[in-house]
């Protein structure tokens, strides 16, 4: 249910652009932050072991997530083939990611904020570890995306 969530989020204009600058421009992992949002538009409130839980069971997973990402980029301008192989390698390892981390849906602890404040407030709890820190426009598109996703 989670990768449904992942790739219905991704898909609302300008999501794109902001989860590939977060990833590319601050480190940031970009299922760890639909992982966030996904709570948050469940109305659900995470807390650092909340963080924790998803960083031990998605290490493995990101990790090849990570390692497929740097095979298709060398190939971009490479043989087309070998680039659409890599690319759907990149998506199964993020597809696993998504399998293997907790239900967003029941982490945390239920809360009555609006989904902005708690997409705020779970987004923090990754995007303040970065460097650079991921400054405030970029923040506020993040945070809008689960309400521009069920409108």
């Amino acid at each position: 249910m989670f990768w449904a969530f992942a790739l219905d989020l991704y898909a609302v204009p300008g999501a794109q652009n902001a989860l590939l600058t977060v990833q590319d421009a601050h480190g940031g992992d970009v299922m760890a932050v639909l992982w966030a949002l996904a709570a948050s538009a469940e109305g659900r409130r995470l807390s650092q072991s909340d963080i924790a839980a998803y960083s031990d069971a998605t290490t493995a997973a990101a990790q090849a997530a990570i390692d497929c990402r740097l095979v298709r980029r060398r190939l971009k301008s490479g043989p087309e083939a070998a680039y659409k192989a890599a690319k759907a390698d990149e998506l199964a390892a993020e597809r696993a990611v998504a399998a293997s981390a907790p239900d967003p849906f029941e982490a945390g602890t239920p809360s009555p904020d609006h989904v902005n404040e708690l997409a705020a407030f779970n987004l923090a709890l990754f995007l303040d570890a970065l460097t650079p820190p991921v400054l405030p426009t970029l923040r506020k598109t993040l945070i809008g995306l689960p309400t521009a996703q069920k409108a």
